[in-house]
């Protein structure tokens, strides 16, 4: 019975992820996924297919949920924590004999961190639910981390890799935080920009890094759902997210990737969807968003520290994804201090209410350069803003900023065009910073049915191109296009 469900399973794994390989190399295999209808050369994207091998972390000591809950407080730590080294040890043998799929199967299960050694996948069962205990504790002891740009000590991600190679989660279970503390973090208080501070602080200055511990319930920095941490060669696909602490996927210093069909929903304020930060060449399609912060956000550290790397995040291609509801569909920065780059969008549609369409934000304290940016047959229902580029945004953390070397960021090479929105306040709105004017950007084709306030607001921007803006006032029929 033990091997025709590894059988069955080994052909769900298939069926599912319906991979190719193409190349083997130091034992592992690799599927190349089109990096393709880019308006720049991206090379193919290169994916891990994990071998047949299956280590059911069951048969490693963890132990289901019982129907009716747990007795008490006491009972659900002691399973935390027996299923936390269960799945642990199911990893090390993973990863110690070339890899394969750690199998949580069907039903609920409660647990601490998942930490990911090399050449594993973790794979969510049909039914399955891996569901990550809520006190902040277990989560500790601290380790290399960032929060907002700024790398320090702090609580692990829930689910967090450092420095592996070939890593994936699939499968068409759901992931889900208790948050009964989480969601009370959304709202910072004074004690929280007193961290702010102390952070901004230590990346201005260049602290000592192992000097930087931060994990404190009083400051409440609550870490990312799922962190890859300089990591290569990573494929998330087909699974379902339901809330988190902070950031939901958070893509730090990694290189190659793919990351598809997945349905993530997480509301806090704090909740973007999938955050990719000084990475690169990374593919995001068919996914479905449905997020209190922004649905996809590209960025590359925060304050000077990371001027000095060569961590850009580029070569990023985003097709087929829906938004049901968040702030920014595609936003670019705020932490942006190292850049961003050739990063294209198509095909994408928001169903529900977004803030913004494309917003690019940075500030005087995040000096970079912004490139290479393109937008193409989109479609929206309800929008603020089709386009947006703002020079003075600062989130949390416009009051505790450390006096340190204003450096304004560069910002041209935007292009958006072929988009049609139902409804919107305003379509195109730059303002840039007086130092360094904005320049090239190119707002084509753009369609709005019903515009409620203003079609464009341009200061400090030079070389802005719009051709064949068509929109129609709130209860008014549409007016010719404009072309400047």
């Amino acid at each position: 019975m033990k091997y025709l469900s590894a059988l069955l399973l080994s052909i769900a794994v298939l069926a599912v992820s319906c991979k190719k390989e193409t190349v083997i190399w130091q034992g592992m295999s690799y599927e190349s996924v089109l990096a393709n209808e880019t308006p720049f050369y991206m090379s193919d994207v290169v994916a891990p297919v994990f071998p047949d091998r299956y280590f059911m972390i069951n048969d490693y000591g963890a132990r289901p949920m019982p129907e009716g809950g747990y007795a008490s407080a006491t009972d659900s730590a002691r399973i935390i924590r027996t299923n936390s080294q269960a799945i642990e040890r199911a990893m090390n043998a993973c990863s110690s004999s070339g890899g394969g799929h750690v199998v949580v199967p069907k039903g609920e299960w409660l647990t601490g961190i998942v930490v990911f050694g090399s050449n594993c996948d973790l794979y969510l069962s049909e039914g399955a639910e891996l569901v990550f205990s809520g006190n902040p504790d277990d989560y500790l002891p601290e380790h290399m981390t960032t929060y907002e740009g700024i790398e320090c000590y702090n609580y692990r991600p829930l689910i967090y890799a450092w420095r592996q190679t070939n890593l994936g989660i699939s499968g068409t279970g759901t992931i889900r935080p208790l948050m009964s503390v989480w969601d009370k973090w959304f709202e910072p208080t004074p004690e929280h920009y007193k961290a702010l501070q102390i952070l901004d602080r230590w990346g201005t200055f260049n602290y000592t890094f192992y000097q930087r511990s931060i994990s404190s319930r009083t400051f409440r920095l609550s870490p990312p759902f799922i962190q890859f941490y300089q990591c290569t060669n990573i494929v998330l696909q087909d699974f379902k997210i339901r809330q988190s602490p902070h950031w939901t996927i958070h893509l730090f210093g990694c290189e190659e990737g793919v990351i598809r069909r997945l349905d993530v929903s997480a509301q806090g304020s704090k909740n973007d969807g999938i955050d990719i930060e000084m990475s690169r060449h990374f593919i995001i399609e068919d996914c479905v968003f449905d997020q209190g912060g922004d649905v996809i956000s590209i960025k590359s550290g925060r304050v000077n520290e990371t001027w000095n790397t060569p961590d850009a995040s580029r070569f990023i291609l985003i097709r087929r994804c829906e938004a049901k509801r968040g702030k920014a569909f595609l936003s670019i920065g705020e932490e942006i201090s190292h850049g961003a780059h050739y990063i294209s969008m198509h095909d994408c549609k928001a169903t529900g209410k977004l803030d913004d369409f494309l917003f690019v934000k940075t500030n005087k304290r995040q000096g970079s350069e912004v490139d290479s940016i393109y937008v193409e047959r989109c479609e929206a229902a309800e929008v603020g803003r089709v386009f947006a580029l703002e020079s003075d945004v600062w989130g949390d953390w416009r009051d505790v900023s450390s006096s340190g070397s204003d450096t304004v960021a560069s910002i041209g090479g935007i292009t958006m065009r072929e988009v049609k929105c139902r409804r919107a306040v305003g379509l195109v709105d730059i303002s840039g910073p007086a130092e360094l004017h904005v320049k090239n950007i190119s707002i084509q084709n753009v369609h709005v049915d019903s515009l409620a306030s203003f079609v464009t607001r341009i200061d400090n921007a030079d070389d802005v191109k719009t051709s064949n803006l068509t929109y129609g006032w709130f209860g008014h029929i549409p007016v010719p296009a404009q072309s400047k």
